[in-house]
């Protein structure tokens, strides 16, 4: 937001006040500024001069010499306008100089000397295109610097706008004067809101039907204005705040939103089909033209002003087209209002239609404005060129206008808050120049906000406090150190057992860790979970992506891979997180869980089958080394059956007969909903399972004693059908409890012409230890002939 310190001026007296201390006072007790810079200080120098004399140059066609005078002094200008001559008064940019980038200098042309140079008005930034030199009115000033003419000698305040979206009565001039002259304790000029009009009685025909859409509403006609350009104190204020003139009726209502921060709309009276005005939401598929040219389908419950049956204005963001003022309009009608901030958003969000007006609306105005804005508007018009215009009586209601927020608190609350020793005078002194009205009753407060702060800004007694405290200044409040025991804080095992899982995950195993939001669209919930009823919904309206809360933390995963697939070769990943469920629970309040999720994007090829069981196998590599790092052994992985892996690459983890890991490769129809190009496999980990083994058996000692004999190993390769599950031989194997053998997994998987089509050699190897005793080669057979036969036994075939 822009602010002209000039206009602040007319409000405040800031001129009595050092500016570099007016700057301190803002940036310290009310926002944050971006930027304080004079308004086109490089027009200083350009200066307007009468032209005395014109003569062709002697040594080019093209070219005039000119003799100019600034009143005082003669300057030789050489020029190639062809729309000057002798007593036009023209701007002229003397040597030093900048325009569009490049410095004017006192020189030679074609051996004439020329000081200076003629402006367009392109030149001095007052129209994108232009042919010739300004030329000013007979009666203009000579001497004067173009900046003094059109009223730009000003200082412009740059305004970061997220430090006072909290604060609708700043969003305008009057306002931020009037926190100013509170701030640094300077009168203040009340005049917009006392500005006296002469009404003519009856409403010209007007009506306005009551609705519950609106905080206020009203309208009012206008008859007799003359469409014409704006005085110059108008068009430079807007200008300065980044506003294009556009004639002396639609000015004003730019002009009001930045003076007092209430949008107000001009209709031609002539141009609207009826007399009768309400709001009122929008049917699915209406369409009228806007004042951007454009001609949206809008959705349905859109707030509309609506002229009889016809739309005429999107509510508090934009106006419509076919109803707007013109060069021919005689008659209008000036509406002013208060809608509600919800509905204001609501309508930004779904037409991406983001205005001044808008902008301001969405913030919370209230209702006591609507009707002296409308005194104030016609005293704008008068002053801006429409002397006799005929004002009705504006109509239309306020159901907001006995609104009133007082807040109870007491000066122990505001001085513990605080931290500092405040006097009661002085708090009642600061909450009165701030606006409120403050009644004591020894130390208990009442005090009444004022009506341009109740709505949601200074609502409970914390907002008192913050008043206070940024107007005594926060460099006031003396640190001091917290008095309080030094006690040894209380353990929370997940947090440890976390820390310890991220710290394997990111150190040892090299994966990045990602924070995804919370929400979840539909389709994301099905991922996991088939039944909608089980999604927890977000109650405020929310784009349909992220209407619901999150049941899985795969599809947020998912989609950083998508993002990064064709970024990254190698792409691991995990994200600690929570996930809600409601599990038809009806009222009841939804279940959280905590997970940490894993996806690795395969580097191959999504058919080089071999490949990616191989990544696969090495994930799960991954999560056992974890439970080692964790000083959890004893676990074991079992096949497993999920909607969302593939039917013959999905594996649970069990602990002590939990399950607490699930891994598995994403299901191809799961791939393609999400445009994965590459095979992703998956785990996830419930923490809160985890943690439980983790504290029971963690912290157990699974120390063996290393054996004083030598390992021994034996290798058995059988021939089975290709589609064979590996691991079934190796239960088995387990079922035989033979005492020498610490593990058993698979060393080779063979396929070629040489087992036959449709078939696989498998290769077993058998990790054997002794703790009493040498292997033999005795034992060493007696073993390997009880693996062969068991084989044998159950339709296994030797290769």
């Amino acid at each position: 937001m822009k602010l002209s310190v000039d206009w602040l001026n007319e409000f405040t007296p800031l001129s009595q006040i050092p500016f570099e201390k007016v700057l301190e006072k803002i940036n310290t007790s009310i926002c944050e500024i971006d930027d304080a810079e004079e308004f086109k200080l490089h027009l200083s120098s350009v200066i307007t001069v009468k032209i005395k004399s014109l003569e062709k140059h002697p040594n080019a066609e093209k070219l005039q010499t000119t003799i100019a005078t600034d009143g005082s002094k003669d300057y030789q200008i050489v020029t190639a306008a062809t729309n000057v001559k002798v007593g036009d008064i023209v701007p002229l940019a003397l040597p030093g100089t900048k325009l569009d980038g490049k410095e004017i200098l006192d020189s030679e042309l074609r051996g004439v000397r020329s000081q200076g140079m003629y402006c367009s008005e392109k030149e001095l930034g007052l129209t994108l295109e232009s042919s010739g030199v300004l030329i000013f009115p007979s009666d203009t000033t000579l001497g004067i610097s173009v900046r003094k003419l059109f009223l730009w000698e000003d200082t412009i305040l740059t305004i970061d706008n997220k430090s006072i979206t909290h604060r609708p009565d700043l969003w305008n001039h009057f306002g931020f004067a009037r926190e100013l002259a509170s701030q640094l304790q300077l009168p203040f000029n009340q005049f917009p809101f006392q500005a006296e009009t002469k009404l003519e009685s009856g409403n010209d025909g007007l009506s306005v039907t009551q609705s519950e859409h609106a905080h206020s509403y009203y309208v009012c006609s206008i008859q007799n204005v003359n469409i014409a350009p704006s005085i110059p104190k108008i068009k430079a204020r807007l200008e300065k705040c980044g506003i294009r003139s556009i004639n002396n009726v639609v000015d004003v209502s730019n002009y009001l939103l930045l003076e007092l921060g209430q949008p107000t709309h001009f209709f031609d009276k002539e141009r609207l089909q009826s007399t009768t005005f309400s709001v009122a939401k929008s049917a699915e598929g209406t369409s009228f033209p806007l004042l951007d040219d454009t001609t949206p389908k809008l959705p349905k419950d859109l707030l509309l002003i609506q002229n009889g049956n016809d739309p005429v204005a999107l509510a508090g963001v934009m106006g419509g087209k076919d109803s707007a003022v013109i060069d021919s309009t005689k008659n209008i009608v000036m509406e002013s209002a208060v809608f509600k901030r919800e509905d204001v958003r609501f309508s930004i969000r779904k037409t991406n239609i983001r205005t001044e007006s808008a902008v301001r609306y969405e913030k919370g105005l209230d209702s006591f404005t609507s009707l002296p804005v409308i005194r104030r508007a016609v005293q704008l018009l008068k002053e801006n060129g429409n002397q006799n215009i005929k004002v009705y009586e504006p109509q239309g209601f306020n159901h907001t206008e006995s609104k009133s927020v007082t807040i109870k608190t007491n000066l122990t609350f505001l001085r513990h808050k605080l931290g500092k020793n405040i006097s009661q005078n002085e708090v009642t002194e600061i909450l009165n120049r701030l606006g409120f009205t403050v009644t004591n009753q020894g130390e208990e407060l009442s005090v009444l906000v004022p009506r341009y702060r109740q709505n949601y800004d200074v609502t409970i007694p914390e907002d008192l406090v913050e008043e206070i405290g940024r107007t005594i200044g926060y460099a006031s409040i003396q640190t001091q150190a917290i008095s309080m025991a030094v006690e040894t804080p209380i353990r929370n095992p997940l947090r440890e057992l976390e820390r310890r899982v991220k710290n394997f995950l990111a150190l040892e195993a090299g994966f990045s860790e990602v924070y995804n939001y919370s929400f979840a669209s539909p389709t994301d919930a099905k991922l996991e979970s088939s039944e909608e009823s089980s999604s927890l919904k977000i109650a405020n309206e929310m784009p349909d992506e992220h209407s619901l809360l999150r049941n899985s933390l795969f599809p947020g995963l998912i989609k950083q891979a998508k993002v990064n697939q064709d970024r990254f070769e190698t792409i691991n990943l995990f994200e600690l997180g929570r996930t809600y469920h409601k599990e038809g629970k009806g009222s009841d309040l939804a279940e959280e869980r905590r997970w940490l999720a894993i996806l690795s994007l395969s580097k191959n090829k999504p058919s080089d089958l071999a490949a990616v069981e191989s990544e696969f196998l090495c994930l799960r590599e991954t999560i056992s080394e974890l439970f080692e790092y964790l000083n959890l052994p004893k676990f074991q992985w079992s096949k497993s059956n999920r909607n969302y892996f593939h039917p013959n690459a999905s594996l649970v983890l069990s602990y002590d007969g939990i399950e607490i890991v699930e891994l598995g490769i994403l299901h191809t129809r799961y791939a393609d909903d999400y445009d994965l190009k590459r095979r992703a496999i998956l785990a996830k980990i419930n923490m809160e399972k985890l943690v439980d083994v983790w504290e029971k058996q963690g912290r157990n000692s699974h120390f063996i004693p290393p054996s004083n004999f030598p390992q021994g190993q034996l290798d058995l390769s059988l021939l089975m059908n290709e589609k064979d599950s590996t691991e079934s031989f190796a239960n088995l194997v387990q079922t035989m409890k033979i005492p020498e053998l610490e593990s058993v997994f698979v060393q080779t998987i063979f396929k070629g012409d040489s087992v036959g089509e449709g078939k696989k050699s498998v290769t077993y190897r058998f990790q054997l230890m002794s703790y009493d005793k040498t292997f033999t080669q005795e034992r060493f057979k007696e073993l390997s002939d009880s693996l062969v036969e068991t084989a044998k036994a159950n339709g296994y075939s030797l290769r």
